[in-house]
């Protein structure tokens, strides 16, 4: 019985492989509330996980400015403060957290984050985007036609014939943070990569002592705490409030 269960089990694993190389995946089953804070939703407070112990190895700062400090959150090794979730292994991966060299990469600006190459110049982690890998560019199967991704900065190092390409119009680049247009695929130099949107919520006063949860005190330092004064956790984020529409 337990080996019959076994081959049962097998084969089920086996069946699934086809989808698990070609597509996304991962993301769907962790939903939203895998990735951001609903209720702590205020800039960077938007997202429910953090590395705060990385070290960008060519420059030893941390990822404060990038997307990449959130990546690197599940996506690093416990040591180096992440979940141990499919590691990437920072000191041997594509750099990130640099201002690319142009006689290495043409990166168009707007695939840049503070001017900096980071995750979100590649990937596009949401789960409308079904690309291997999250990647920006369709790849085709299991991320057969590489080339295609990589065209989009090294295009001088790609043979178009074998990438399907005649030149760099011809490759479309996913993005879901566009929502008047809508999740979809856009021209190289202007598709969008992030909101830029400082701030959202205007912030309320001090919340009352009867608003604090026991819970909060357990959260990591970046989390947002409601035992401190909001007006005074915002001050430095934004200028000046969004006014509420009455």
């Amino acid at each position: 019985m337990k080996n019959n269960m076994k081959m049962i089990a097998i084969g089920l694993a086996v069946s699934l492989l086809p989808s698990i190389s070609s597509a996304a995946g991962p993301h769907d089953g962790i939903t939203c509330l895998g990735c951001h804070s609903t209720h702590f939703a205020v800039d960077d407070k938007i997202f429910a996980v953090k590395n705060e112990k990385m070290k960008n190895p060519l420059t030893r700062d941390n990822f404060d400015k990038l997307t990449a400090k959130n990546c690197l959150g599940c996506h690093e090794l416990t040591e180096l403060g992440g979940a141990g979730i499919s590691p990437i292994h920072m000191h041997t991966t594509h750099p990130i957290g640099m201002i690319p060299n142009p006689k290495i990469a043409d990166v168009p600006e707007n695939l840049l984050k503070s001017g900096m190459l980071d995750c979100i110049s590649c990937h596009e982690a949401h789960p409308s985007n079904k690309n291997f890998k999250y990647l920006r560019v369709d790849t085709g199967k299991a991320g057969a036609n590489i080339q295609n991704l990589c065209a989009v900065c090294h295009d001088s190092k790609v043979d178009y014939d074998t990438a399907g390409i005649k030149n760099l119009n011809d490759i479309k680049i996913f993005t879901a943070m566009d929502q008047e247009k809508g999740s979809g695929f856009y021209d190289r130099d202007k598709v969008i990569i992030q909101n830029k949107t400082k701030s959202f919520i205007m912030p309320l006063g001090e919340i009352g002592e009867n608003d604090i949860s026991p819970n909060y005190q357990n959260q990591p330092s970046w989390v947002y705490s409601p035992t401190i004064n909001a007006l005074d956790d915002f001050k430095n984020d934004t200028k000046k409030a969004t006014p509420v529409k009455k």
